[in-house]
């Protein structure tokens, strides 16, 4: 059980700035600037080092957060040559954080 949290959890201690930062976010307004301030922080190059159907990551909106999050789970194994698998995982974390931060705002009328 223990390997299974750190595996899921192993991004909250990678970056405890922007996971704390997350989980005080009071609207899906601010979750959505967090996750574009991600985005903005990584280098152009690190794009390329993703799968090729998830080096157009973009968010304007929180219906992109969702929409990139299941993209990236259906991609985040990808063998392709090239492609950075802890990069991958590690936007895929992020996203899925936003994600579920996002659900819990709007089930709290937030």
């Amino acid at each position: 059980m223990e390997q299974t949290l750190d595996s899921t959890r192993g991004f909250e201690r990678r970056d405890p700035h922007w996971h704390g930062s997350v989980e005080v976010a009071r609207t899906v307004d601010e979750v959505v600037v967090l996750v574009r301030e991600y985005l903005a922080g990584l280098a152009p190059e690190r794009y390329l080092e993703l799968p090729e159907s998830c080096r157009g990551v973009r968010v304007k909106a929180e219906d992109d957060i969702e929409y990139w999050t299941l993209r990236l789970s259906q991609r985040h194994a990808s063998r392709a040559p090239g492609v950075d698998r802890e990069l991958t995982q590690d936007l895929f974390d992020h996203f899925l954080h936003a994600t579920l931060r996002i659900a819990h705002l709007n089930r709290a009328g937030g």
